[in-house]
């Protein structure tokens, strides 16, 4: 029986696949088995992962299901005691399982872990690193506002599933925020301040591009999270919700949505990745509700002055 159960689903991820798969055959800490769950992809995932001989990979082929019901999928085939998340266009440092294990086997306390991040861009290299709190109490009242676990990172107790369950597959994006506020509601919860997962930004991740329903799940995950304390309805507002989703943004979100993306395009023109920086611009950009200012960008974009991609983020 292994130790860590390691959980992963792609989606025609055949672009960082081999760098995904080998971050985690090449971990320090080997007990464990690799459940990797292919959801129907149509390019060269499928012999990508057939070229495995590693007898710890567990490898499932399904029809397309979506992320939610894959882990779930997964998560339920899992026989560790542990079960950790990797993505597939992400890849975990060597000693990510070695030191997450060994700080669950100490803290009996704590029921689920994470770590800061290393940003990486599209070859891999680091752009910078995130911290996150790390410890319980903070972490609890940070939830409450926003995200603050990367969704790979993290290696959680079996015996959470009991006491909380597994993803809500209402969620199609925004997932495990979905799941960690839950969880925070009757666990102790971490951070290791030292980085151990990287993190790729890319205009094609998921995180970029579903960025309404990333938005508007993780605001219904918080509400969510405010109706279970105070003894609420949840099932009425997933009906309240599933009428709003319909409507078009309001102003209000479109400035949010702006407004949580704004960072990346930052970063990624101070790291010279102005491509990058302008497909993702573009993609955010589409939601700004002047029309003025669309047309203005749509005119600039194709001019290679970090200046003045900066200028317009800052006034978006």
């Amino acid at each position: 029986m292994p130790l860590v159960s390691v959980v992963m689903s792609v989606y025609n991820g055949e672009r960082y696949l081999r760098e995904a798969v080998d971050s985690i055959l090449r971990q320090t800490f080997t007990d464990f088995e690799f459940i990797i769950i292919n959801d129907g992809s149509t390019d060269g995932t499928r012999e990508i992962l057939e070229s495995y001989q590693d007898e710890r990979i567990v490898l499932i082929h399904q029809e397309n299901m979506g992320l939610t019901k894959s882990l779930n999928k997964g998560i339920a085939l899992a026989r560790g005691k542990y079960i950790a998340r990797q993505d597939a266009d992400d890849f975990s440092l060597p000693e990510r399982f070695a030191t997450q294990v060994s700080f669950l086997d100490r803290e009996c306390d704590i029921s689920m872990v994470g770590s800061a991040v290393q940003v990486v861009d599209k070859s891999g290299e680091v752009l910078t690193t995130f911290k996150n709190p790390t410890g319980s109490s903070e972490i609890k009242e940070i939830l409450k506002k926003y995200n603050c676990f990367w969704h790979g990172s993290v290696m959680f107790r079996r015996e959470c599933l009991t006491s909380v369950g597994c993803y809500n597959e209402r969620f199609g994006t925004a997932q495990d925020y979905d799941l960690w506020l839950r969880y925070s509601e009757k666990l102790n919860l971490a951070n290791l301040p030292e980085p151990f997962y990287a993190y790729r930004v890319s205009p094609e991740a998921i995180t970029f591009k579903k960025i309404v329903s990333q938005h508007r799940l993780a605001n219904l995950a918080r509400r969510l999270a405010r109706i279970r304390s105070v003894g609420g309805d949840e099932i009425a507002e997933l009906e309240i919700y599933e009428k709003e989703s319909l409507k078009p943004l309001s102003k209000t979100e479109k400035f949010e949505i702006i407004g949580n993306y704004k960072p990346w395009c930052r970063l990624l023109i101070k790291s010279g990745l102005l491509l990058d920086a302008k497909e993702m611009m573009s993609e955010v950009f589409r939601y700004h509700p002047s029309r003025i200012f669309r047309f203005a960008f749509s005119c600039a974009k194709n001019i290679n002055s970090p200046q003045l991609l900066t200028r317009f983020i800052e006034h978006a």
